[in-house]
């Protein structure tokens, strides 16, 4: 496939070496001194005698040797930029071992390719080796003066024609007009008026202008602002607005890396290797259906909260996960000044002209590069601000089918070219990106609200685990997304793995009684991730009722923490004798630890 590997850069650089070929070859004919085909007395062959040049004959074989060295010299370069672009799609080093090694390897094939058959050339017709080979030295030294000389005057002649067109206006170092990538290519964009309008960081622009005019003068907007509307006088370049982003479009570009190395392992073998990982690397001890829990957590909801007691490894978990499985990381302490999106994903700075650009917000972007590495974006205190203002934004794509998460950072002024993967400043959340926010229950955190909650996958940690012997595979691993993806698709298949309906009956029987008594009830987000963290979390290695048993406690039961009336003591008794009857006492052991902890407290 071309276009992953040929950029117009790349190209652009073929056909100047290919010009570059030209000129030797053109210079080593001016420079002949059998001067059949071109004329004596012509200025190369005039300024290479001057320059004390030797007047040699390099007949036939000169001739085809230069050729076939031009011809290499093409096909080198076309090699050495194909061998670069394959190790950038391929999230390898430009300048490993391997790649160096590759870049000699081709070097050294077409130096013996062009001087090899120059030389049988040279044999076969008895030229005398040493002369030929000064002619052929002497031609590539004065042709690339004579390159250099004529793309300097080329490149000259035409800055002084662009700045004599443009003289009475004001001077930019790249005038008006933008450079933008599309993938690597650089295009030239007519000039055009920016002076448009901007979003002023997450709120939206009221229909109703006499009450835009109110709530401005009631803010007390600075003067030229409508409400959000803040009007651009002028707006450099996006190397200026977006430094950051523009940067990264130029390290990778403009091309997302297609691949990224995985070991083929199944799901339960990822959990029982990062268990072991954590306990022989970390010194960290976690039972295995914790662990079960975050790997399958990831296939029922890309939001998880880890929730419980302070010290218990929750922030601890997603870190080494990150490490474990070669994934990116993003690790941000959540302020209590939160309040908006803004604090995860900027702003555009209207004094300055700039967005401000976060580390949330270039990690999102740099999961657009890496479509198959996977990036776990740790949230730590998550509750120390409310959730459900700064994160609302996410909480609501998030719902959406993947390819609608998409989150608006500003409105694009008519002209401006955004980064490249900002389509008309939007940023795309990728399939690839998992959000997990710890949180601390005492008096400095606010409450997470049942959106909140339902919206998660939310593990609890109650308690520090014992330690254990590792006697297993210890050993980090590459996990690509895609592989998770398949591996998660392939629990999700796995028919004896799925809810059964006298599954459904069962939990069916429970959930009445808990409507019927408490009036609590759940929707179709739920039931949607009961049909896929069940299968899902068996594939790890666990068992259907445990996988209930964590749902049933996190999704309902919950959320009688706090009920206080007078009949809930008893409806808590009749529920555990209804889970003992329906399912055996001791197979929901959360939900029966949960209930007998809730009646201790009435």
């Amino acid at each position: 496939m071309i276009k992953p590997y040929f950029t117009r850069k790349n190209l652009m650089v073929i056909a100047l070496t290919f010009f570059y070929s030209l000129f030797v070859i053109f210079t080593g004919l001016c420079i002949d001194a059998d001067h059949l085909l071109i004329s004596k007395k012509n200025l190369i062959n005039i300024a290479a005698t001057q320059m004390g040049f030797q007047p040699i004959s390099g007949g036939t074989a000169g001739l085809v040797t230069l050729v076939l060295i031009g011809v290499y010299i093409v096909v080198f370069m076309a090699c050495y930029l194909y061998i670069r672009r394959y190790a950038i799609v391929n999230n390898k080093k430009r300048y490993g071992a391997k790649i160096i090694l590759s870049y000699l390897g081709v070097f050294i094939l077409c130096f013996a390719l062009s001087v090899g058959v120059g030389l049988l050339i040279q044999a076969n017709l008895k030229k005398d080796l040493g002369l030929l080979m000064q002619y052929i030295g002497q031609a590539i030294a004065l042709g690339s003066l004579v390159y250099l000389l004529v793309f300097g005057l080329v490149g000259f002649g035409a800055m002084l024609i662009v700045n004599f067109i443009s003289v009475d206006k004001p001077f930019k170092f790249w005038s008006e007009k933008e450079k933008t990538f599309v993938g690597d290519d650089l295009e030239a964009e007519a000039e055009v008026d920016v002076t448009s309008s901007f979003d002023n960081v997450n709120t939206e622009v009221t229909q109703n202008m006499n009450q835009s005019i109110a709530t401005a003068a009631g803010a007390g907007a600075p003067s030229g602002e409508i409400g959000n509307v803040k009007r651009v006088e002028e707006l450099d370049d996006r190397e200026k607005v977006f430094p950051a982003l523009s940067k990264m479009d130029i390290d990778y570009n403009g091309y997302s890396v297609d691949l990224f190395e995985t070991d083929n392992l199944s799901l339960e073998e990822i959990c029982v290797r990062f268990r072991n990982y954590l306990a022989k690397e970390e010194k960290l001890y976690f039972d295995e259906d914790t662990i079960r829990l975050f790997v399958s957590g990831f296939a029922a909801s890309h939001f998880m909260i880890l929730e419980g007691l302070s010290g218990t490894g929750k922030s601890s978990l997603p870190r080494y996960f990150a490490k474990f499985a070669g994934a990116n990381l993003l690790f941000i302490p959540v302020q209590t000044t939160w309040r908006d999106k803004s604090s995860l994903f900027g702003y555009f700075n209207d004094f300055s002209k700039t967005y401000s650009e976060t580390d949330f917000l270039l990690n999102l972007y740099h999961a657009n590069y890496n479509p198959d590495q996977i990036h776990v974006f740790v949230l730590d205190e998550m509750n120390i601000s409310r959730v459900e203002y700064y994160f609302a934004d996410l909480l609501s794509v998030l719902e959406y089918p993947e390819d609608e998460w998409k989150i608006r950072l500003m409105q694009i002024p008519h002209g401006f070219i955004p980064p490249a993967m900002l389509d008309d400043g939007v940023i795309r959340v990728m399939p690839n990106s998992y959000f997990v926010g710890t949180a601390n229950k005492d008096d400095s955190t606010f409450s997470i609200t049942d959106k909140v909650y339902d919206r998660a996958i939310t593990i609890d940690f109650d308690y520090r685990n014992d330690a254990f012997e590792v006697t297993g595979d210890a050993e980090p691993i590459k996990l690509s997304s895609s592989h998770l993806n398949s591996l998660y698709n392939e629990a999700l298949a796995i028919k004896e793995n799925q809810m059964t309906e006298e599954d459904y009956g069962k939990l069916l029987k429970l959930t009445d009684f808990i409507y019927e008594q408490f009036d609590l009830t759940f929707g179709n987000r739920i039931l949607n991730q009961i049909d896929t963290l069940v299968p899902v979390f068996i594939a790890c290695g666990g068992k259907k009722e445990d996988a209930l048993d964590f749902l049933l406690t996190r999704k309902v039961l919950a959320k009688l923490e706090g009920r206080f009336e007078e009949y809930v003591r008893g409806a808590l008794k009749q529920l555990l004798q209804l889970i003992n009857k329906t399912y055996g006492a001791g197979v929901l052991k959360r939900s029966e630890k949960t209930i007998n902890t809730l009646i201790r407290r009435l």
